[in-house]
C-alpha cells in the first residue's frame, strides 16, 4: 500500500493514510476507462433532435405541375426532400440514448482511474472538515496550500454540504462531489483528486470489494 500525507485546509500535514492497492494500486485498464467514459457521455444525450418528414411539413401535397409538356424536369409535391423547405429524408427523430456497462467493468474503470492518479502523484487527502458558512477564500487557500490552484481539481467529500459546494463554485478549476456519486469521467477529466478521510473510506467501501 502507498501512503500519502493528510493535510488540513491550511496545508498543515497532520498524519498519513494508506491507499488500498485494490483501488489505487492496480494495473490500469484503458479499455474499461474507455467504455465507461463513452457510456457516460452517451447517457448525457437528451435524444430530442427532431426533423419533419415530407408528410409533416406544412406544404401542399398537390403535384406542382403536370408531368409532361412543360419542358421542365418532372416534379412531385412541394414537400419533396430535394426541394428547399421540403421534408428531411432519414433525419433524426426523438429516441432514448442508453448504454449500460457491467458492474465488474465499472468497478475496474473506477479503480483504474484512481490508480492512474495515484501513479502520477495526483492524489491528495484532507482531514475531515466542516464549514459554518460558505467561505470561498478558505477553499482557495486550500488549493494554494496543496499546490493545485493552477490545475483542474476534484474534491470528493463524504456527504453533500451546501456550504462546501457554494465555497467551491466560484473557483473555476475546483469542483466538488460526494464520493458515492463520482464517475470514471469525473476522475479522468481532472488533473488532481482531493479526498477527505471520510470520502476515502466511502470509496474503499464502494469500490474495494471483489
Amino acid at each position: 500500500m502507498a501512503s500519502v500525507g493528510v493535510h488540513t485546509l491550511e496545508g498543515n500535514e497532520v498524519g498519513t493514510v494508506e491507499l488500498p492497492d485494490e483501488i489505487f494500486g492496480i494495473e490500469p485498464s484503458p479499455d474499461a476507462i474507455y467504455y465507461m467514459v463513452k457510456a457516460y457521455l452517451t447517457n448525457q444525450r437528451q435524444g430530442n433532435a427532431s426533423t419533419k418528414t415530407r408528410s409533416e411539413v406544412n406544404l401542399s401535397g398537390r403535384k406542382m405541375f403536370r408531368q409532361k409538356g412543360t419542358g421542365r424536369a418532372r416534379m412531385g409535391t412541394a414537400g419533396s426532400p430535394i426541394r428547399v423547405g421540403g421534408g428531411v429524408a432519414h433525419g433524426p427523430k426523438p429516441h432514448a440514448f442508453k448504454e449500460r456497462v457491467p458492474k465488474k467493468v465499472k468497478r475496474l474503470a473506477i479503480a483504474s482511474a484512481f490508480s492512474l492518479k495515484a501513479a502520477d502523484g495526483e492524489i491528495r487527502v484532507l482531514e475531515d472538515f466542516s464549514l459554518d458558512a460558505p467561505k470561498t477564500k478558505r477553499m482557495s487557500g486550500m488549493t494554494q496550500a496543496l499546490k493545485v490552484d493552477d490545475r483542474k481539481a476534484l474534491l470528493l467529500t463524504g456527504e453533500v454540504s451546501s456550504h462546501v459546494v457554494k465555497s467551491c463554485r466560484n473557483l473555476p478549476k475546483l469542483s466538488v462531489l460526494p464520493a458515492n456519486q463520482v464517475s470514471t469521467y469525473d476522475l479522468v477529466n481532472v488533473d488532481t483528486v482531493i479526498l477527505t478521510r471520510v470520502a476515502l473510506a466511502h470509496v474503499q467501501a464502494l469500490w474495494g470489494a471483489a
